[in-house]
């Protein structure tokens, strides 16, 4: 009766859940697992674990491996890998099906002798978490009602004084991301160069074990070779001098990623005032997705045409990062529902072209000559200001640039800068 009993609970648990034992065979399957897989497999029990999920099986072998070995739990947080298994999970705001986001735990069985004999893997659903971007957006909202609230008195200023309103609340911007900025890259510089040494060390004290092991086997009697060769098994050594570079590796590879999103958010908040320079356009490109990157998830695909050599372009570093946000984020409101968003840039002669397309609501034809005026906006009351697009124009006249737009509505809209290449000194 209670096994009955132990056995529904199981079944309902809304988590995924099997067991593998130590030939990595699937003993069993919950249905919460089995039924959000996406592949085809009406029953997994008796089948090897590392052929159902091939393209995972190295990750998962690793970290089964360290559980039978080491006789210790061990985890996969979706931050570090969003998808172990290939599941659906329905997304709690839209209710669209998509990849579930998933951490996993890898626990081991034991016998009553403390051996491990089973594995049980535990998957948890955290696609949830993406309601995050949704608190940005009302935030956001907020914000944008602020703004609506003084458009009445915006409207009886000159557009200089609109336009320096505006810079001042960039640069307020600015000045709060990069001070976000140097407070991140202060730590995350030190864990950086201590995650280096502890590597150096790592790998000398690998070095050295190995070496001591050699030479303790030729020289040692049976009884001391055969008492290492049990402490070795026993703690599981030789694994852990297998792994432990890898994860270091891991380590450093996170931290490299931090580096680069504090980077590129420094770069957008350096101040406006500032001279002309050659001004590297893919590279400015990359880093304003970056900055983006809460916009892009879950939505929009990037396509991105740039040619193998940097292009550069003749102007102000920080208003060009100000012209890509505003013409980028405008694509990227447009497609509430999600699209396609192509960049492209490329050299032409003695100029630039930049290309920045995307498959959202377009513009009427009633508008088109409309878009670049201070104020004007097709969104709802509280949803824009309607001086984005017209910051766009004034950087675009500033640098002697051109701009053209071309737009269908419900099929998309169509950017298209022509900038001056860098003078020769």
């Amino acid at each position: 009766m209670e096994k009955s009993e132990f056995e529904r609970v199981i079944e309902q648990l809304p988590i995924g859940a099997c067991i593998i034992n130590q030939d990595m065979t699937i003993t069993f399957a919950n249905p919460t697992f089995l039924g959000g897989l996406t592949i085809r497999q009406p029953d997994l029990v008796g089948q090897p674990l590392l052929t159902v999920f091939e393209e995972q099986a190295r990750f998962l072998k690793r970290k089964i491996d360290s559980v039978f070995i080491l006789k210790n739990p061990s985890f996969s947080y979706w931050q570090q890998r969003p998808h172990v298994f290939p599941m659906r999970s329905s997304r709690p705001i839209t209710g669209d099906e998509s990849q579930m986001y998933q951490n996993v735990q890898f626990m081991p069985l034991s016998n009553e002798n403390a051996e491990v004999t089973h594995v049980s893997i535990f998957v948890t659903d955290v696609t949830a978490e993406a309601s995050y971007f949704i608190q940005q957006s009302d935030l956001k909202n907020a914000l944008e009602d602020e703004h609506q609230q003084l458009k009445a008195l915006h409207q009886e200023l000159k557009v200089a004084q609109k336009k320096m309103l505006q810079s001042e609340k960039m640069a307020s911007i600015g000045q709060l991301a990069a001070g976000v900025a140097h407070e991140i890259n202060n730590p995350i510089g030190f864990v950086s160069s201590n995650l280096e040494t502890l590597k150096d060390y790592a790998l000398k004290l690998i070095k050295t074990t190995q070496t001591q092991k050699k030479i303790i086997v030729k020289q040692a009697e049976d009884r001391f070779i055969k008492l290492l060769e049990d402490v070795y098994e026993r703690q599981g050594v030789d694994f852990i001098l297998e792994d432990l570079p890898e994860l270091l590796d891991e380590s450093l590879d996170g931290a490299e990623r931090v580096k680069k999103i504090v980077n590129s958010l420094r770069d957008f908040a350096l101040s406006d005032e500032e001279s002309w320079m050659e001004v590297d356009l893919c590279a400015e490109i990359e880093s304003t997705l970056i900055v983006l990157k809460n916009e892009l998830k879950y939505k929009v695909q990037i396509e991105k045409q740039f040619p193998a050599e940097p292009v550069f372009l003749w102007g102000k570093a920080s208003k060009i990062r100000q012209l890509l946000f505003n013409t980028i984020l405008n694509s990227l409101q447009a497609m509430v529902s999600g699209g396609t968003l192509t960049i492209e840039c490329k050299q032409e002669q003695d100029k630039i072209k930049l290309i920045i397309e995307d498959t959202g609501a377009g513009i009427a034809e009633s508008d088109l000559e409309r878009i670049f005026d201070p104020f004007f906006t097709t969104k709802e009351v509280g949803q824009g200001t309607g001086l984005g697009l017209s910051e766009v124009y004034t950087i675009t006249e500033e640098h002697e640039a051109s701009v053209d737009v071309l737009s269908k509505v419900g099929e998309g809209s169509r950017f298209v800068f022509v900038f001056n290449t860098p003078k020769s000194s």
